[in-house]
């Protein structure tokens, strides 16, 4: 394994002693530039390219087996493919590193490894959405910012027109409802104009799935969860 894959792939949570101020810094990936083109293997054998997919909009959510946080959204993110996936938007879940390498599920020493973990997370979770498996030293998430339940939407156009670096897929459903709306409106001459937003607010955590997908990861989740958290050991079994 090279340097690139090593340093990525880290044995520890990345965030065990917190997280930056102002996450959205740390996201190479700007709203309103043309998103970091990529090229990924799906989990049924092919190959998925950014460039291929221009005139529909993508919606990417980063992930990995280890990762409560796209445990808790895969539900949301199967059900806005139903409703969406037929108006010309097409979702994918990237497959990263582990967000909380354990006993069960180490960092990635191959991609073999990492491709075996992906189907694991398919199975498990019930993913209805395609997993795309990024490289071995995380290209494409380096690319968009290496969070690990991040949320990207690209335009018909190639262009990045929502980030964030916690996935919330309530604000997702309505951002594709404009987006959509805004189509509808244009085909009908209508002259529109783009509207810029940011935020910037605390991350409420869903203590179960945390507890759920901690425990299918091994102990060494919990301890590098109450290494971040302290005041939080003894709480959890």
């Amino acid at each position: 394994m090279d340097n690139d894959a090593s340093s990525y792939n880290s044995p520890d949570f990345v965030f065990a002693k917190g997280v930056p101020d102002n996450p959205g810094e740390t996201m190479p990936a700007r709203v309103g530039a043309p998103a970091p083109s990529f090229e990924a293997l799906s989990l049924d054998g092919g190959t998925v390219r950014l460039s291929d997919l221009k005139g529909r909009y993508v919606v990417v959510m980063t992930g990995a087996v280890t990762s409560p946080m796209c445990s808790h959204e895969v539900p949301a993110l199967n059900k806005l493919q139903d409703d969406f996936g037929g108006q010309g938007v097409s979702f994918f879940l990237l497959y990263t590193r582990e967000s909380h390498p354990a006993e069960n599920y180490p960092a990635h020493a191959s991609m073999e490894q990492k491709i075996a973990h992906a189907r694991d997370l398919h199975r498990l979770e019930g993913v209805r959405v395609p997993v795309l498996v990024d490289s071995l030293d995380g290209a494409i998430h380096r690319s968009y910012g290496a969070w690990p339940a991040a949320l990207f939407v690209i335009d018909r156009n190639g262009r990045l027109v929502y980030r964030a670096n916690m996935a919330n897929t309530l604000e997702l459903r309505q951002l594709l409802e404009d987006l959509i709306e805004g189509d509808r409106q244009a085909a009908q001459g209508e002259v529109l104009h783009g509207q810029y937003s940011e935020r910037l607010v605390p991350h409420l955590a869903d203590k179960d799935t945390h507890h759920r997908v901690y425990e299918r990861a091994g102990p060494k989740a919990f301890e590098d969860h109450w290494v971040r958290s302290p005041h939080q050991r003894g709480l959890w079994p």
